[in-house]
């Protein structure tokens, strides 16, 4: 199976939180991320069967996944015709406001995805 990519968002960001060193996450002793990886796994199956958290895979053909970004502003998918698009959309704005996921990413920002819509 493979492992849900916000396992490791999780891990890395509880590092960020606990440490008390400037060791970056990529230089961790391998049992050590092995072992805050196999915890953040833990905590997000718990969350997601308490519904607190989406599924990282869509329920449905007929959903569009909502993204939060790192400021707290709420993302749509914008649906289209090419599956090789990534547009998303401010949930508040017109559709022509979308803009490319991938490349608000290049620019710095994060995004979690917290559901999905129809």
């Amino acid at each position: 199976m493979e492992q849900d990519p916000r396992v490791e968002q999780l891990a890395i960001a509880y590092w960020h939180r606990i440490r008390t060193g400037q060791a970056a996450w990529s230089r961790l002793k391998p049992e050590i991320r092995a072992q805050m990886l196999d915890q953040a796994d833990t905590w997000l199956r718990a969350a997601e069967q308490a519904d607190l958290l989406a599924p990282i895979a869509a329920p449905s053909e007929d959903h569009a996944a909502l993204w939060l970004d790192e400021t707290g502003g709420v993302w749509n998918d914008v649906p289209t015709s090419d599956s090789g698009d990534d547009l998303v959309l401010p949930l508040v704005h017109a559709r022509e406001e979308a803009t490319s996921r991938a490349e608000l990413e290049d620019r710095g920002h994060h995004f979690t995805l917290i559901g999905w819509a129809r």
